[in-house]
């Protein structure tokens, strides 16, 4: 892989985290030292976590993915891990939400 798309890649997922971490941020999810993390990296990026600060929010990360499941595809149709906050409320993942809602209106 090209150091371009590499660079693109590691944006994209940084704007992933950063929306993530926003959310349970606005929504109060978090507490003790993830909350104070996840406030730094809203704040002032990815990058500014220390070496201890980045295992914490990934084992964070991959703690929430593994406790909240798409009902249907079991996260097949997971795009963003700010659908993972999706699941939690609604059980299904936004595709397969919007799967159920078009079902029920036909």
């Amino acid at each position: 892989m090209g150091i371009v798309k590499q660079k693109m890649l590691d944006d994209e997922y940084d704007n992933d985290l950063i929306n993530f971490l926003k959310q349970l941020l606005e929504r109060e999810e978090l507490n003790g030292a993830i909350d104070g993390i996840a406030k730094q990296v809203v704040t002032k990026g990815v990058k500014s976590m220390t070496g201890n600060q980045k295992p914490a929010i990934d084992s964070f990360v991959e703690n929430y993915k593994e406790e909240h499941v798409c009902e249907r595809f079991s996260n097949e149709n997971v795009g963003s891990l700010t659908d993972y906050i999706f699941i939690a409320e609604n059980g299904l993942c936004p595709a397969c939400e919007y799967d159920r809602e078009k079902y029920m209106r036909e």
